[in-house]
């Protein structure tokens, strides 16, 4: 183990917070992940003690800055979950990387490890009952492809399968809320269209008109299906 991450851990078990405030404001940035990563394991590893580790990653986040790098970490609901209060401080959610892309773009992503589906609920509901006016302009901003969170979730999540009512309902909602923040850019819809197509192809899935994914690209483009699916052959 090295020494950043032996002080990091013994001025923790100590409780000496000032301390480990001090030891985290001087140490690098890719330091910093490391000893964020520690915290995220403990917090999920013992459920009791998670407000603890997490309200102390979210004070260490909030006196330096959110590390670019933890940006491209937040790929599952127990990582959104545990650095939520952190990414609603200082525009966070806004936040973008080399990649140009802020959190919203790597969760919507998807883990390529673990299969799952985004908490479309979970942001829905962020939105609607919390002041979260940047995770809505998170929800809007472009990545280094020109992409919105949720035209990547639709270009590149490999999750195919039928996405619950309440789950899709949610997503639905997300949809409205982008659309109503700013125009759909329908250039977008080919590259999304034939990387879904080769996506498709690759699971060994068949292509018609009840494919969700195929359905809310036509829902989000409005387009007719079956334009898109003559698209796709």
């Amino acid at each position: 183990m090295k020494q950043h991450m032996q002080t990091f851990i013994h001025l923790l078990s100590k409780g000496d917070n000032d301390a480990l405030l001090n030891h985290y404001l001087t140490s690098a940035e890719s330091e910093n992940i490391v000893q964020l990563a520690h915290l995220f394991q403990e917090g999920i590893s013992m459920l009791a003690s998670f407000d603890f580790y997490q309200k102390i990653a979210t004070t260490l986040i909030e006196s330096k800055c959110l590390p670019s790098a933890l940006i491209a970490q937040i790929k599952t609901n127990d990582t959104l979950s545990f650095f939520t209060p952190a990414l609603q401080l200082k525009d966070n959610f806004k936040q973008t990387d080399h990649q140009q892309r802020n959190a919203l773009h790597y969760l919507l992503a998807g883990n390529k490890l673990v299969e799952s589906i985004p908490p479309f609920i979970y942001l829905r509901s962020m939105m609607l009952f919390g002041s979260n006016e940047t995770l809505r302009d998170g929800l809007c901003q472009r990545d280094y492809q020109n992409l919105t969170p949720i035209e990547v979730y639709l270009f590149s999540h490999q999750n195919l399968t039928t996405l619950p009512p309440h789950e899709l309902t949610a997503l639905l909602a997300l949809i409205e809320i982008e659309s109503k923040q700013q125009t759909i850019d329908t250039t977008n819809d080919q590259p999304i269209i034939q990387a879904v197509a080769k996506l498709y192809r690759s699971q060994g899935q068949e292509l018609n008109r009840e494919s969700q994914r195929l359905v809310l690209i036509a829902i989000y483009f409005k387009r007719p299906i079956q334009v898109i699916i003559n698209e796709m052959s």
